[in-house]
């Protein structure tokens, strides 16, 4: 044999590591597929289970941002290679405002031109965009399970699902800040959280 024809061979895919990726395929198919019937039958017998699958599937309301947090505590270490988003920190995470009144669900916030907006708390970034009201928005689940949204905001180098820390700069804001507070989709009086 020569060293072109012991190449070939080589490189080739050989017949035995197709069927064992064919048979793998199948069994996780199978295997997946004979847990989701077994789960089913047991719903179909069971009212216990049903209610069980319907409480803690359907109705119960997960802070994802503190599985994030405990995720990024623990785990992270683990996998270095994770990208961090990268966003500047503020020298002040103290919100730095002139007048503040009552407005909407939340609280208007008179600011300098160009104003840095930074976390309040940490936490999950869970929506960016528009809202009626508000202008360009950032809504964050905090670690704490309260919803904040930052309202009249132009985002920075943010996406969604970035978990930001506490005094990080999620964007900018001129004239005014709109900021709500809520918690299991209930608004919370801001003047708990600003002073």
């Amino acid at each position: 044999m020569t060293i072109e024809d012991y190449l070939k061979t080589k490189n080739k895919p050989t017949e035995t590591k197709t069927k064992t990726i064919r048979k793998s395929i199948i069994n996780r198919t199978l295997i997946t597929t004979c847990i989701v019937l077994s789960i089913l039958v047991i719903c179909n017998i069971s009212e216990k289970f049903t209610t069980y699958i319907n409480k803690y599937v359907f109705e119960t309301n997960y802070n994802f941002a503190k599985i994030n947090a405990i995720y990024k505590k623990y785990m992270l270490e683990l996998n270095p290679k994770k990208e961090k988003p990268n966003v500047p920190v503020s020298k002040n995470d103290n919100l730095n405002y002139y007048e503040k009144k009552d407005y909407l669900d939340g609280v208007e916030l008179s600011i300098d031109e160009n104003y840095n907006v930074t976390m309040l708390e940490s936490g999950l970034i869970v929506y960016i965009g528009e809202k009626e009201g508000y202008g360009n928005c950032i809504v964050v689940q905090q670690s704490n399970g309260i919803d904040v949204t930052y309202g009249n905001v132009k985002t920075g180098d943010i996406k969604i699902y970035d978990y930001i820390e506490k005094g990080k700069i999620i964007g900018t804001a001129s004239k005014k800040l709109y900021i709500t507070f809520a918690s299991d989709g209930e608004y919370l009086d801001y003047k708990t959280y600003i002073k």
